[in-house]
């Protein structure tokens, strides 16, 4: 069975960032779609693992962006498998115009049980004629995020009904979105994310509220999602250009006190 998994997509207003390409969270939804594809074209998809009641988590996920689709650009969604281990597996990702890569992505997932929630052995599971690719480990593995975080939060996200998947817990993808919120548009600019790894530790559910903290590590801006009960809830790194920007959080999650100096913000230009 050949493990590649090939959908070409049109790329849509609705998909854009304030800068007309595709967003950070639009290509993590791109990826999830993608693989909710592949694995249906594999024998493992929905249907498949509902009867048995299972369901695909994602553990880890990157997205590395060289050079974002824009408006109504038509590219290729490429995804395969690399060889599962015992309880995980990873699987690559790649936006491309023709032979050129566009967008990179990994993610690592893990087969559950939607009784405990506990890992499954994945023998037995996926299919045993997959050819998958003869190819090494990423050379740049998932990152070691410290949970310990000095500052406060600087910002706040109320899990809410749009938030929740199938799972009845937050989506993934609803975490990227939700990160990304946490910063005004300017801010957001000026950092000029390249990459983004998001490490999901305790679901938050409806109603919870996440709390952000931030971190800078050298080239990487770290975040913390923590629930009200201390629980962290997810971890990401952002490799970015420029330092965090300095704000505030009104109670009603306003921002206030947003000044942006002139040498920590360039004069913003149109790109598209």
């Amino acid at each position: 069975m050949n493990p590649v998994f090939t959908r070409t997509v049109t790329i849509l207003p609705s998909q854009l960032d304030a800068w007309g390409r595709l967003s950070l969270a639009h290509t993590f939804d791109l990826f999830m779609d993608t693989a909710t594809e592949a694995a249906g074209a594999m024998g493992v998809g929905w249907d498949f693992l509902m009867r048995r009641g299972l369901f695909w988590i994602t553990v880890k996920s990157r997205v590395r962006m060289i050079d974002p689709p824009r408006l109504l650009e038509t590219v290729q969604v490429v995804t395969w498998p690399l060889r599962p281990g015992e309880m995980r597996c990873e699987r690559r990702y790649e936006i491309r115009r023709g032979d050129a890569v566009l967008v990179e992505g990994l993610t690592e997932w893990a087969i559950v049980s939607m009784q405990d929630g506990k890992p499954r052995p994945l023998a037995g599971i996926l299919p045993e004629d997959m050819a998958y690719p003869d190819e090494p480990a990423p050379s740049e593995p998932f990152p070691m995020i410290a949970g310990d975080f000095a500052d406060p939060p600087f910002a706040e996200h109320r899990v809410a009904a749009t938030d929740i998947d199938l799972a009845r817990h937050m989506n993934n993808v609803a975490y990227v979105r939700a990160i990304v919120n946490a910063f005004p548009l300017k801010a957001w600019k000026a950092l000029d994310v390249k990459q983004m790894d998001v490490i999901f530790l305790a679901s938050a559910r409806e109603g919870d509220t996440l709390g952000f903290q931030q971190r800078r590590d050298g080239g990487a801006l770290d975040i913390r999602g923590g629930l009200p009960d201390g629980r962290t809830s997810v971890l990401a790194r952002l490799s970015v250009a420029a330092p965090p920007l300095p704000f505030t959080l009104r109670a009603n999650g306003n921002w206030r006190g947003t000044h942006f100096p002139r040498h920590t913000v360039p004069r913003l230009r149109s790109s598209i």
